[in-house]
């Protein structure tokens, strides 16, 4: 399994994928994603939103049966080490997936990440957890 940061290439990959998933938004094209690639076949996606003072994760996600096979744990290394230093957000409905990762949880984010109705649709607010990592 390698995982590296995406190219302009992967990008009709990530947003099939990302589809898939239901991870899809408008604009994810000018984010910064990483891909796992397995025998050249891309199977999992994550993506960071560039806020200037910090990042966003998002769109972390693996295709089914590449699951439970550590590919979204190495995903999510990769790309703190890539910005090692760097203030980074995250809203999830899986925190027990990213608190061994060294996510912390959070009663407070910056009012940028704050999302409306729209982009939660279908989501349960209630189990919807802010959570924050210095990479």
């Amino acid at each position: 399994m390698i995982v590296r940061r995406a190219s302009s290439e992967d990008m009709p990959y990530v947003s099939r994928i990302a589809w898939r998933l239901a991870l899809d938004y408008p604009g994810m094209e000018n984010d910064i994603f990483f891909v796992a690639e397995e025998r050249g076949k891309v199977v999992g996606i994550l993506g960071l939103k560039d806020f200037g003072d910090f990042l966003e994760m998002r769109s972390v996600g693996v295709l089914e049966e590449y699951r439970q096979m550590g590919t979204g744990r190495k995903l999510v290394e990769e790309a703190l080490k890539s910005f090692k230093g760097r203030p980074v957000y995250l809203l999830t409905t899986i925190p027990r997936f990213y608190e061994p990762l060294g996510f912390k949880k959070v009663d407070k984010i910056p009012p940028a990440l704050e999302k409306n109705n729209d982009w939660c649709a279908g989501c349960d607010r209630k189990k919807c957890t802010a959570m924050f990592h210095l990479a």
